[in-house]
């Protein structure tokens, strides 16, 4: 049945209303391209993140530190050593990340550094371990051992010392040291101290820069630094410089562990390592303040070794005066930046905890900014470390 027309004047407006909304939705959806389009944001878009970066400890105002093998790193050593080291005051740890043949100890990501990994490291979750000692806020120091390395030198043959006769040299306990005139070992220095840092380490320490000091001295035959004109102390300046310098540029920290004897003469003892060589080219520099390896009678000690405290001062003082006297670098910077090895370990006398104590003391007295206490067993003896300095 029709609807009646005179009710067609309410339907008319509703109908003209329906039929303007379509023609305006058809021009909105052609103008600037199809309606499945999405109408663009105001925000800009969202930037993807970059995962954070390992977790930095700030370097103590006193470094108060103990020395860890790799071994002891990857073993349940590390935790009773760590819980050792929150209970006294210990707020650092020097860890190698190479084992005693130069092997490196964990599994390395850098291409240059795999040859000379261990097929089964010893610290198997390096990440894991350095996260660990930064729950606990202990300052984690690399240790990089660099001439002193059978590995490289049985990966790369051509680097390593030799005798007269071609074969490999060794020095008094059988170890093998490659040339430090070698480009690639600071080459592989670098690199292995700049893994270490981007995977959490905070600071950097080199040992063994320098020639030789035992063995059949004579017998040496350097298949780099033999074609150079370069005196030891010379290549060997060069050499902190190229280590040393790039880590730097990149706010790195780097310290340096020096012969004891190198704080008290400007002479380089024929091993090429002298203070003001090094001095340049890193932020700390840790002499080897071991009273036991001094000769008997140095500075009228018959035996040094025991004399803690007044063999750890005289070094740390003589190497400032030395400083400040010949090179004109004031002490109020030389003596912050000294940061000696103490002696945790029985030669010469048996070393007490008082003796300990006796050498913190004397760091401290002489200005310097931390120390590190070696044992090779990392068996080390109960002592007051903090003291009034805490």
């Amino acid at each position: 049945m029709g609807k009646d027309p005179s009710q067609l004047i309410f339907y008319i407006p509703a109908l003209i209303l329906i039929v303007l909304a379509s023609i305006g939705y058809a021009l909105l959806s052609n103008k600037e391209g199809s309606s499945h389009e999405p109408i663009a944001s105001s925000q800009p878009p969202t930037a993807e993140l970059e995962p954070p970066g390992p977790t930095r400890i700030s370097l103590p105002d006193e470094v108060r530190a103990l020395y860890w093998t790799a071994q002891t790193a990857g073993t349940a050593r590390a935790d009773e050593l760590l819980e050792y080291m929150t209970e006294t005051g210990i707020n650092a740890v020097v860890i190698d990340l190479k084992m005693d043949d130069g092997e490196i100890a964990f599994e390395p990501y850098h291409e240059i550094l795999k040859p000379f990994a261990q097929e089964r490291p010893a610290i198997e979750d390096l990440e894991a371990l350095l996260t660990k000692l930064a729950e606990k806020n202990i300052y984690r120091i690399a240790r990089i051992a660099v001439m002193h390395d059978n590995t490289l030198a049985a990966v790369k043959p051509e680097f390593a010392l030799r005798t007269p006769n071609g074969s490999v040299w060794r020095d008094k306990i059988g170890s093998v040291w490659v040339d430090p005139a070698a480009p690639f070992v600071a080459e592989y220095a670098l690199a292995l101290a700049q893994e270490a840092y981007d995977r959490g380490f905070d600071e950097i320490q080199y040992d063994y820069i320098r020639f030789p000091s035992d063995g059949a001295l004579a017998a040496l035959r350097y298949p780099f630094f033999g074609k150079t004109t370069s005196t030891k102390e010379e290549l060997l300046n060069d050499f902190f410089a190229k280590i040393g310098d790039p880590l730097r540029e990149k706010e790195i920290p780097v310290s340096f562990d020096l012969f004891g004897m190198t704080f008290v003469s400007i002479y380089d003892m024929d091993i090429g390592q002298t203070l003001p060589g090094a001095y340049p080219h890193a932020d700390f520099f840790s002499p080897m303040t071991y009273p036991s390896h001094y000769p008997n009678n140095f500075r009228g000690y018959a035996n040094p070794a025991l004399y803690p405290y007044d063999i750890v001062k005289l070094t740390l003082d003589e190497g400032a005066a030395i400083m400040q006297t010949q090179f004109g670098v004031a002490e109020e910077e030389t003596r912050p930046a000294f940061r000696p090895w103490l002696q945790d370990f029985d030669i010469g006398a048996v070393y007490t905890s008082e003796m300990i104590e006796e050498q913190i003391r004397a760091a401290r007295d002489a200005g310097a900014s931390g120390w590190i206490l070696w044992n090779a067993r990392n068996v080390y003896e109960p002592a007051e470390y903090i003291g009034d300095e805490g």
